[in-house]
């Protein structure tokens, strides 16, 4: 009986000794890249104010919205090309308004025609938000 449950118990080590190693090895590679993680980097500009409806009053604004968000991110820095739009829309029947100026940004003109581009840039020399490029201290490697 004894030879029966050392064979069980070899058996039982024999199949999950590969499931332990893969969780050993897992937690091992998690902590490794954890610790070879690069911090954020710096936002290349100051978020600008927004007006009292949460919208920014310029193109310019709205541009340089997305550029300090985008360039605080290597997610977003490697993904966004900033757009923005004024947000107004003229209605019949409504009388004229006041606030004519509620520009926004996106990542990308997938809103419509009336994004437009903010950074018109040489791809060769520079990146996505008009910055120069140091091929030698790149922002996001």
């Amino acid at each position: 009986a004894s030879h029966n449950s050392h064979r069980t118990l070899h058996m039982a080590l024999r199949t999950l000794a590969p499931v332990l190693v893969a969780v050993v090895l897992a937690f091992v590679d998690a902590s490794l890249l954890r610790a070879h993680q690069a911090p954020p980097p710096d936002p290349a500009a100051e978020v600008p104010a927004k007006t009292e409806d949460g919208s920014y009053k310029s193109k310019l604004d709205a541009c340089t919205a997305c550029k300090a968000a985008a360039t605080g991110s290597c997610a977003m820095y490697k993904s966004c090309v900033c757009y923005a739009t004024n947000a107004f829309f003229q209605f019949v029947g409504i009388p004229n308004a006041n606030d004519t100026e509620n520009f926004a940004w996106a990542c990308g003109n997938e809103g419509g025609s009336k994004y437009e581009l903010c950074f018109t840039v040489n791809e060769l020399y520079e990146d996505a938000f008009g910055d120069k490029i140091d091929p030698n201290n790149l922002k996001c490697p």
